[in-house]
């Protein structure tokens, strides 16, 4: 079984994200003056990697399951390294060249480049989730309509007595799979079913087994 994250983990997360970087970031002075820079960048880079994974873990509700795709991944390292390096060099000791203006120009343009890039990446991030629908209606070849849905132990006995209701409707051999006719009655009872049960309706055989939808 793949290691998913409910969206309940994903808040807690987040909270817990926003105090740790507010923690490191309050106590820079007290590590920069007991000469321990070093180790504050180690806890950084340490939160950041631990960020990284659990963004790339995908989140799963009873519905759906979303995760980044392969392009999503690189944006994302990208978004990360760019904020290691952008903090490296505003947090760079200038002192020594406060005379010499050519250099803070040259600091301040690739603070600002990496910051563009940061955004960039963080902005093409956003669109790179997919969503893999766990419960599903798709046309079957043969005619009739194809239900299918995620093992759920706490909401399986519902959703098999909504479907027992639907006119005409069968259990397959395979788990949780079920075939409903496509007569008027039938069809409209799937429907309400679909709607009550959040059922995704998948335009074709082909895309059965995975629905990707870009940016959602």
């Amino acid at each position: 079984m793949k290691l998913t994250r409910s969206p309940g983990v994903t808040y807690f997360w987040m909270a817990l994200a926003i105090t740790i970087v507010a923690a490191l970031f309050a106590r820079w002075e007290w590590f920069n003056r007991h000469g321990h820079q070093r180790l504050w960048w180690l806890l950084l880079i340490a939160f950041l990697v631990a960020d990284y994974l659990f963004l790339i873990t995908p989140i799963r509700d009873s519905k759906s399951i979303r995760r980044l795709s392969a392009i999503g991944k690189i944006w994302a390292a990208l978004a990360w390294i760019c904020c290691v390096v952008y903090l490296a060099v505003i947090a760079r000791e200038i002192k020594p060249v406060l005379s010499n203006q050519g250099m803070i120009i040259k600091l301040g343009s690739l603070g600002l480049l990496l910051l563009v890039i940061l955004v960039f990446s963080v902005y093409r991030l956003s669109h790179e989730w997919i969503r893999e629908s766990l419960r599903s209606v798709v046309a079957r070849a043969g005619g009739g309509f194809l239900v299918r849905f995620a093992a759920d132990p706490a909401g399986d006995s519902e959703i098999v007595d909504s479907l027992q209701a639907i006119p005409g409707a069968q259990h397959l051999q395979a788990a949780n799979e079920w075939s409903v006719p496509a007569d008027p009655v039938a069809a409209a009872a799937l429907l309400q079913f679909a709607r009550k049960h959040d059922f995704d309706f998948v335009p074709n055989k082909t895309n059965l087994k995975e629905e990707l939808i870009r940016g959602q």
